[in-house]
């Protein structure tokens, strides 16, 4: 085996090349059983639908629900452990995507490029994670667009083929409530639907910045959670656009946060502009969190966290935080503002 320094490279390559291809297989095998198991989520979740459905108007027609109701648990606990084994492999998924990451990093110090320097691997892995930004947006919005107004239409097809039924018996009187908590079921899935395109493009923010934006925003999330929330903002001079959506962006992450783990307690945002630098603030009153022991458990941060983090660092900001048990939790942006021309 030669020792010259270009052949050790060119062994030293080949062999993280065997195994990243090694890991790649895996990554994608994994990948293609998850598919597999959130179809068989996503059928089971129908079937559940449609058993709930059918053991409330079994129920409405004085019927025995005995066998509708055995289903239906039966159901939800297939759904469950479907739902759980989902999670898992997407847990696993992105450590294992995490390992090739830090490879593809490593090994890129074996390469140079054509003027004979050496690759910059932190360019690199900010590229791949725009990259995996991107599509992790995209199942999570998959993912609630399942959750949100693929639910309401299931529902409502349900409802019209009992409403069929109940035209054909000549049951008016039920028919008529029937539509009406159809009627309701659709205006909620029009509205979330309406929410949701404001929530992917928020019109607003390019017409007329920031601020009009998050107010627009934050009246919304007000109404759709019920949940009290201060904004306060400074005058501010119109940010680059990249800035104004990524400030807009951890926004919104920051507040969904709240949403799901801060129970209702008040929030206040803040956007100040002092000393030539911008400063933006969510702060939450809910029960906190132990930051390091989320860390030990899962082996990084959350991927709201990190999301929030790396967009910060996109802009050339700094992003931190704060929290721990009972004492609520805080995120802290700052950047410094643009110079007028």
């Amino acid at each position: 085996m030669s020792t010259e320094p270009a052949a050790l490279l060119e062994r030293a390559t080949a062999i993280v090349a065997a195994q990243l291809a090694g890991l790649r297989e895996l990554y994608h095998a994994a990948l293609h059983q998850q598919e597999g198991v959130v179809q068989r989520a996503r059928q089971l979740s129908r079937q559940l639908d449609e058993a709930v459905v059918q053991e409330q108007f079994a129920r409405e027609r004085g019927l025995s629900t005995v066998a509708i109701a055995a289903r239906v648990k039966q159901l939800r606990a297939e759904h469950a452990a479907a739902a759980e084994a989902e999670a898992e492999l997407r847990r696993s998924l992105r450590q294992l995507d995490q390992l090739i990451r830090q490879i593809e990093m490593s090994s890129t110090t074996l390469t140079r490029n054509v003027e004979g320097v050496a690759a910059d691997p932190w360019v690199q892995a900010l590229r791949a994670q725009v990259i995996k930004g991107r599509e992790e947006e995209r199942i999570r919005l998959a993912r609630e667009v399942h959750d949100g107004p693929a639910q309401v239409l299931a529902n409502a097809l349900m409802g019209v083929e009992v409403c069929q039924n109940l035209l054909q018996e000549q049951k008016l009187e039920q028919l008529g409530s029937i539509l009406s908590q159809l009627g309701d079921s659709v205006r909620e899935g029009l509205r979330e639907i309406r929410s949701f395109i404001a929530d992917l493009r928020p019109g607003k923010l390019e017409e007329q910045g920031l601020v009009p934006a998050l107010h627009e925003y934050i009246r919304r999330y007000r109404d759709t959670v019920s949940s009290p929330v201060v904004f306060e903002a400074d005058p501010l001079p119109r940010l680059p656009a990249e800035a104004e959506i990524v400030l807009y962006r951890i926004v919104q992450e920051a507040l969904q946060n709240a949403r799901k783990h801060a129970r209702g307690a008040p929030v206040r945002v803040t956007l100040t502009a002092r000393g030539g630098r911008l400063q933006l603030t969510i702060r939450d009153e809910g029960p906190g969190f132990d930051l390091r022991e989320v860390i030990r458990r899962a082996g990084r941060e959350s991927w709201g966290l990190t999301s929030m983090r790396e967009r910060a660092e996109l802009i050339g900001a700094q992003l931190t935080v704060t929290t721990r048990r009972g004492a609520g939790t805080e995120v802290h942006v700052t950047m410094p503002l643009p110079q007028p021309a």
